[in-house]
This record gives C-alpha cells, structure tokens and sequence, in this order.
C-alpha cells in the first residue's frame, strides 16, 4: 500500500466515526427519547474521542511529512494532502480528553437549551451556555492565532475568515442596506398581509406544499428525508443518507416552506458531490459559507422571486383553497418579500438579515474576548437589536435563545450566513450568463437547469479548492459584495419604488 493509499485509508475511518456522530446528533434532536440524553452524551463523547485519537495518531504526520516531499500530486490528491494537513494541525492542539469533554457538554446544552427555550427561562441555559463559552475560549488558546481569539473559532468554519476581513464587510453591508431599510419602512408601502395573518394554515397542507417544493427543485426522498425539529438543520452521512428538518407554525405558512427550501439547498449540495470522492476530505462541501450560498440561493433568490410565486401559486391554491382565493402570484410575491425589522433570524426578510448576523457577531467578538458576560448577554442583545433594527424582545424565547448555535458551541458559525448570502448573489449572476432561459425556466418550474449548473461548479468541485477560490473560479470574479447589494437594491425598487 502506497503513503497516499494508507493516508486515506486511515481518513476513512476517521470520516466514518464522524458520520456515525452525525446520525447520533441527528436522533438527538428529532426521535430521540427524553431519558436517553445523558446516554447519549456520552455516547457522542465517545464517538468524539475516538475519532480525535485516530486524527492525531503520528503515522498521519509521518505520511503527510513524506506526501507533501512529492511533486507528483494532481489536483485532487494535492487538495486531500492540504486539507488533512489542516486538520491534523489542528487536531494536535486539542487534547483528546478535552474534545471528549466539548462532545458531551455539546449534548448536554442542547438539552437544557431545547427546555430553556421552550419555557422562556434563561436560568435554565444560563451555567450550560457559560461553560460553552469557556470552552471556545479554551478551544481558540489551544489552536493558536496571531490577533485575536475569535479569530481562530472563526477559521474553522471558513478557512482563512478573520476579523479583519469581516469588519469591513459588515460596515459595507450596514452602510448599504440600512438607507435601503429606511427608505422602505418610511415609504410606508407595506403589501397587503391581511390573508396571510388572518388566516391558519394547517400543518398538514404545508407539510404537502414544502415536499411539492422540495420534490420540483431535485431532492432525492429515496437519499434523504424530512423531519421536524425545534431549529431546522440539514444532517446525514453522505449523499445516499441525507436528512433535513423544518418547523410548523400554523400563524406562519411562509417559514416552513422557506424553512424546507433552505434546507433542500444544503441536501442538494451534499447529494450532488463527486461519488468517486467518498470519504475524502477533497470530495467534502467546501466550507460553510459556500454551504450557505446554496441554501440562501433556493430559499430567496429563487424562492421569492417573482417567477417562482409564478410557477407555485397553484400549489398554493391546491392546498389551501379558501385562504388563497382571490391571492394573485403579485401579491405573494409581495408578501413573501416583505421588508419589515423582525426579530427571528430564520425568519428575516432579505434586506434585514446580515443585520440579524451582524449584531451575533459583534456579540460573539465581545464574549470571546472576555469583554462581555454571560449575565449581561440576554439584555446586550435586546439593546443591539433596539439599536439597529428599532424593536426589542418581549420575552428571552423571542431574544437570545432563538438560536440553537451557542448550546453546540459553534462560536464564529453566524459569519458565514452572510457569507452565504453574498456568494448566492455572485453564483446566481454568474450562471444567468450562462442560462439566458433562466426567468422563464424558473416561470415554468424547470429547476433542473440552475440545479446542474451548480452541481458542475460548485457541488462537484468539492473542496479542492479553497472557498474563496472556488467562487472565483466559477463566477471569474473574487468574492465581492456588489452582486448582493445590487440584486437587493432592484428587487426592493421593483416591489417598493424606493431607492437609498
């Protein structure tokens, strides 16, 4: 067996500990029974551990030592070298007791922040989140960085992310967006909302609606499934064993259906990777925020786009008959793109979601930095949100706890949904140029087109490439705001004849 055979041998198994990991997780959060939790805490523990002991074993280093001396590498060889390089690095920092002790506090936090949401009682959280806390704090002094702390939580979830590289991006975004925010809510042109808040909408017809949807865009139900859990997530193993959840509110239709699009977004990534890539870091999705771009794609520059409503009002109307009577495709499209500061996340409009992130951010920045308190955190974030959304939680369900994130300790997570969002704009605009059709194909619900495009440029690309690379390479362009910012600019111009 040669080096490079051995190396992915042993990276196989490591991938197989994590993918068993994930269908743990996955049972956690949707059938698992309630007394089971402290069993599976430590059954992820385990899982964690192990895997980490594999990771850190020396033949990788020894291997990856004699690899990198070749020059005889393609693309795809070079890529899983340097991305288990990586991951070895950083695997070697971290003490495999203390992985263990992340795994099972991981579970037990999800636990009590599952409960303190539901009861709308910080308290219940409060120890479980301050030690999530210390632990990221931990996590980042073991990994190393040059300036600061959060700069290493936010590298993990998208190679080379800084702080330095966010700030910027954030104060672009803010300076851009906000007049555009202002300008809609002083116009006072709100759409007509009475038939969606006057009316309920029974789970069952969503639940018809959201698997039309899903079924249309290109998901495999005989690779995947659908499920509901308290925060929708995407999960599974690989693309044969895909497995996505959503939420129900029969007040809201429209956040399970954009809930479900989101997440067909992420299964239609990891169902569309290369076959041959099987458990090799190179055939992985590449990074979170191109992960995001998929999701933000179909979920809002598809999905609330004006040949979308199109195309889905009979859906609409076949599932919910009496509430859709007299409900033209212009006022859903209206309606699904309404621009008004709210304060869910999942649930945010277009224009004021990477507002929603920002705010994570700087509160993230400020907690990892020691420069903000677990106890001072519930009223931080209700004043940053009076600040630059103008409204204020009622109550703790509604503020800090929304978000599943922090209880698995996934600090510097929150960046790549903006990440996301500008990279949807930049793929989109790139593949229009390559399909002139692309109105109408969206008009008629003929999905297959965009989907293969973005399976040839970005799905099947794995991570060979870097992220920032990868978007250059499929767009000819780095990443850059503009498309974004341009794309929300003429579609609030259109639905509300303002301009910043």
């Amino acid at each position: 067996m040669s080096a490079y055979d051995e190396l992915l041998e042993r990276l196989k198994d490591i991938d197989m500990i994590g993918q068993i990991g994930g269908l743990l997780g996955w049972d956690q959060e949707v059938l698992m029974p309630p007394k089971a939790a402290a069993l599976r805490a430590e059954q992820l523990a385990w899982a964690s551990k192990a895997g980490h002991m594999r990771l850190t074993n020396p033949r990788i280093g020894e291997l990856l030592e004699e690899l990198e001396a070749s020059e005889e590498l393609d693309d795809v060889q070079a890529a899983n070298i340097r991305l288990a390089r990586e991951s070895y690095d950083k695997a070697t920092k971290l003490p495999t007791e203390f992985v263990a002790e992340m795994a099972k506090h991981r579970s037990e936090s999800l636990v009590s922040w599952t409960e303190a949401r539901a009861k709308d009682d910080f308290s219940i959280f409060r120890d479980d989140l301050a030690k999530s806390i210390d632990l990221a704090r931990q996590k980042a002094d073991y990994l190393g960085f040059d300036e600061l702390r959060y700069d290493a939580l936010l590298d993990i979830y998208e190679t080379g992310l800084t702080v330095a590289r966010l700030d910027p991006l954030f104060a672009g975004l803010r300076d851009s967006v906000a007049p555009l925010i202002k300008a809609v809510v002083e116009s006072g042109n709100r759409p007509d909302m009475s038939w969606v808040e006057g009316n309920s909408w029974a789970q069952s017809g969503q639940e018809a609606l959201s698997q039309g949807v899903t079924e249309a865009i290109g998901f495999d139900f005989d690779a995947g499934r659908r499920d509901v859990s308290t925060h929708p997530f995407c999960g599974g193993t690989n693309p044969d064993d895909v497995r996505w959840t959503t939420r129900y509110s029969e007040s809201d239709p429209f956040g399970s259906l954009y809930g479900s699009m989101h997440e067909t977004g992420h299964g239609t990534y990891e169902q569309g990777r290369r076959r041959d890539l099987d458990f090799q870091p190179a055939g992985e999705a590449n990074g979170l925020g191109v992960h995001e771009s998929q999701s933000r794609m179909w979920e809002n520059q598809v999905g609330r786009s004006r040949e979308f409503c199109e195309w889905v009002l009979p859906l609409w109307q076949q599932h919910f008959p009496e509430n859709m009577e007299g409900v033209s495709a212009k006022a859903l499209w209206q309606a699904v793109n309404l621009v008004e500061p709210s304060l869910i996340r999942v649930e945010a409009d277009e224009a004021t979601y990477n507002l929603h992130i920002m705010i994570r951010y700087e509160i993230e920045k400020r907690l990892i930095a020691g420069d903000l308190e677990v106890d001072d955190l519930p009223d931080a974030w209700d004043d940053m949100y009076e600040e630059f959304l103008g409204i204020r939680a009622p109550n703790r369900a509604l503020g800090m706890l929304q978000d599943i994130h922090w209880s698995m300790g996934a600090f510097g997570y929150f960046p790549t949904y903006t990440l996301g969002n500008l990279y949807a704009a930049q793929l989109l605009a790139a593949a229009r140029e390559d399909l002139p059709e692309h109105d109408e194909q969206i008009r008629r619900g003929e999905f297959a087109p965009l989907l293969a495009w973005m399976r040839e440029h970005v799905h099947q690309r794995g991570s060979i490439l870097e992220p920032a690379d990868l978007i250059e390479e499929a767009t000819g362009s780095p990443p850059s705001p503009d498309a974004f910012v341009e794309y929300l600019q003429d579609k609030v111009e259109r639905l509300y004849g303002v301009t910043a």
